[in-house]
């Protein structure tokens, strides 16, 4: 009896002895890479994940910026690393179009999807004083000279926010292959442009736009978006409302390098998914206009491998695809 009173006694202790070895947490400080330069949407959501990850879990997370080649770049780095689930990286759907017009050397097939977090819908903006006011003026500027008007957005050329300005086009009668684009490492760089009036329209996230537009040199005019944004971008139109059955949403997946065990994906999908839903983040969500849509591992690769036909399919019609 004594023996066994011993062993009933260990039991909770063994169990936790036990208990690690069935799940799994970070070790290290982990990296989790941004392949956009930092100030737009893409380092604002990876500086929020930052924050609430370290808040609520502990450890360091380190957040490195690496842009270029449509975010590739940052991609390309990831994809040294397998394995290792110490570095995560963040891509937005402008990646998924560099990857299905056949701009790099790797696609999503190439890594482990952990979760999708959000989407974000898009705005167009010129300057102050713009004599453009309006999502018709672009269109019928547009119809009359397809390159009368140069358009900014980051972080790739054919992405989300591009495809949708192509749309724009070919709704006004415009061939939108002769329109005039300039490529972006973030947001924020297309906002600074178009404010100095290097630049005629800007398409890029609210929160891009937004602190010029409360300053007064820049102005929105229309909203990508099926309805309107909530709070302070409510008296903003959207496309549709002026007419023009346009969207440009973009939305943001977490990635793991290939070849991390099944504990590992489910730690990250675990914490991912908790931060995205913590009242912590509420205030960067009003902000910012993010709008949470999680998917998690076990049906993001079908959501990924049809996102990527569907932009492959847009991308052929523009003469994109390589």
């Amino acid at each position: 009896m004594r023996l066994l009173s011993i062993l009933f006694a260990l039991l909770p202790a063994l169990a936790f002895a036990q208990a690690p070895a069935a799940g799994w947490k970070p070790d290290k400080a982990v990296e989790l890479i941004i392949g956009a330069a930092p100030g737009g949407a893409n380092d604002r959501i990876g500086r929020s994940l930052q924050r609430m990850l370290q808040d609520s879990r502990g450890g360091t997370i380190n957040v490195v910026n690496k842009p270029g080649g449509g975010q590739m770049v940052a991609f390309a780095y990831l994809n040294t690393l397998p394995a290792n689930p110490h570095y995560l990286a963040l891509a937005s759907s402008s990646w998924l179009t560099t990857a299905a017009a056949g701009r790099g050397t790797v696609t999503h097939r190439d890594f482990t999807p952990i979760v999708k977090l959000l989407d974000e819908y898009q705005v167009y903006f010129v300057k102050a004083d713009s004599p453009i006011t309006t999502g018709r003026d672009i269109a019928e500027r547009l119809k009359k000279d397809p390159a009368s008007i140069t358009f900014g957005f980051s972080t790739a050329i054919g992405n989300p926010l591009h495809i949708s300005i192509a749309n724009l086009a070919r709704q006004a009668g415009a061939d939108p292959v002769k329109i005039k684009t300039v490529v972006f490492n973030s947001g924020t760089d297309t906002a600074i442009q178009v404010a100095g009036g290097h630049l005629d329209v800007g398409v890029q996230s609210p929160g891009s736009a937004m602190q010029l537009a409360q300053s007064g040199k820049v102005r929105i005019i229309a909203v990508a978006a099926p309805r309107r944004l909530p709070g302070i971008m409510a008296n903003i139109p959207t496309l549709r409302e002026q007419g023009i059955d346009v969207l440009a949403a973009v939305f943001y997946t977490i990635f793991a390098p290939k070849g991390i065990e099944a504990a590992q994906v489910a730690y990250w999908d675990e914490a991912l998914s908790g931060v995205m839903q913590s009242d912590a983040l509420k205030k960067d969500l009003v902000i910012n206009f993010w709008t949470v849509d999680l998917i998690g591992p076990r049906e993001l690769p079908a959501f990924l491998e049809q996102e990527h036909q569907n932009y492959r399919q847009a991308l052929t019609a523009l003469g994109m695809v390589k």
